[in-house]
């Protein structure tokens, strides 16, 4: 398979790009071969699938329908990789489940992997760590407000297994049930607040935990400046410390619940105005490391009540690569080649994928036929874009050099 006259990240002139079987062959100005599938790029860009770490199934609930549906969701959006975190029921905690989901995900078109609970359902006992990172958990994920002795073995094991410790970094107990953002909307709508200092106090813990014992860790959807500032620190000292954020913190902010609006119930919550573009100003300046689409789905009986009784949970992976390109490509706040490090290299290399996320040779054909030309509609009833016009589109993703979304 060729793709003829592509635009690639790191190439000033259009190029030719073969793919033979699973892995990309040759990168070249012109290729000349036998090869009976081209595909005219037309100009197009070829990108690197996107990787994801940080993925939730519908409704936090486990089933083959779930699991479908993320991977047909994942493969709209140029979603070629992602981390499933374990917050779903019937818990993850076995390894006789773990080898069925592993069984059900190798048959998937989109790489989707497993990330291991760091704690069983009570919160009060460590998982069988090591059992499930040997019969193919990823890596591990927590809350940074459990035992801390359970926090510290989890970081051994991390360090042991040579895993990411992907960790929540929120302490509820500083919050009195917080639905939304602390801030002047909370109060005009009457809501209890979210506050910051229930993030940052944990982002500092957790920088100077896992700068302790030396582990990899992944402070995951962090929403403030403060909290990226920890972690800046955290890796200026040593730390092998990385920061996500989502990219609807990015893109929107509280305003988004005004009329009490639950589609824009997610935690951690949307911000205000000023925090947003000290993310964005904190994106230029390369103090975020990943970006993730925060997917957690949930059906409109868990949105459609009392703004307080509404689930947390955003549907957004299937339209995640159009969204970063409208808010943060096209005004300019990055490049294109900067976006996919965020949303291909960085995350590979966190999760220890060698031969994903780069567009070169001997790579694996994860990748993505990006127009960036088109424009559309965001139509999807109850989305917090709803009506907004996004520029750019996924023509095709491709696993493994294997065709499996064809807009």
């Amino acid at each position: 398979m060729i793709f003829k006259q592509v635009q690639l990240c790191g190439y000033d002139k259009l190029q030719d790009v073969q793919v033979k079987g699973d892995k990309i062959a040759l990168i070249a100005p012109s290729i000349k071969s036998d090869d009976k599938e081209v595909i005219d790029g037309d100009g197009r860009w070829l990108l690197p699938g996107i990787i994801d770490l940080n993925v939730r199934l519908k409704n936090d609930t486990l089933s083959q329908n779930h699991i479908q549906l993320l991977a047909n969701d994942a493969s709209r959006g140029g979603v070629t990789t992602a981390l499933i975190m374990p917050d779903f029921t019937p818990r993850l905690d076995n390894e006789t489940l773990l080898e069925l989901l592993n069984a059900k995900l190798a048959s998937l078109h989109v790489n989707l992997f497993l990330a291991a609970p760091l704690t069983t359902e009570s919160n009060n006992t460590l998982n069988n760590l090591a059992t499930l990172i040997k019969n193919g958990a990823m890596a591990i994920q927590g809350d940074s407000s459990i035992n801390a002795n359970l926090i510290r073995r989890g970081l051994q094991y991390a360090l042991m297994k040579n895993v990411p410790l992907l960790c929540n970094c929120y302490e509820p107990n500083l919050d009195d049930a917080g639905v939304m953002n602390e801030g002047d909307i909370s109060f005009k709508l009457g809501l209890p607040g979210i506050s910051k200092i229930a993030e940052i106090s944990e982002v500092a813990k957790m920088t100077e935990v896992a700068h302790y014992y030396g582990a990899h860790v992944l402070l995951q959807s962090l929403s403030t400046m403060r909290s990226i500032e920890l972690c800046e620190d955290a890796k200026k000292r040593g730390a092998n410390v990385k920061a996500e954020v989502s990219i609807h913190h990015l893109c929107k902010t509280d305003l988004c619940c005004d009329g009490f609006n639950t589609a824009a119930k997610i935690k951690p919550p949307l911000r205000e105005n000023g925090t947003k573009d000290e993310l964005l100003k904190a994106l230029k300046n390369g103090q975020i490391d990943t970006l993730t689409s925060a997917h957690q789905p949930r059906s409109i009986v868990y949105k459609d009540v009392a703004f307080e009784d509404a689930s947390f949970g955003i549907h957004a992976i299937c339209d995640l690569l159009p969204l970063a390109y409208t808010y943060l490509v096209k005004p300019g706040h990055l490049s294109l080649e900067a976006l996919m490090e965020l949303f291909s290299q960085n995350p590979a290399s966190i999760l220890g994928l060698k031969n994903k996320g780069k567009i070169a040779a001997k790579m694996e054909a994860d990748i993505i036929l990006f127009d960036p030309n088109t424009q559309w509609v965001m139509e999807e009833k109850g989305s917090i874009y709803e009506g907004e016009s996004f520029f750019g589109g996924v023509s095709a993703t491709y696993v493994g050099g294997k065709c499996i979304y064809n807009g």
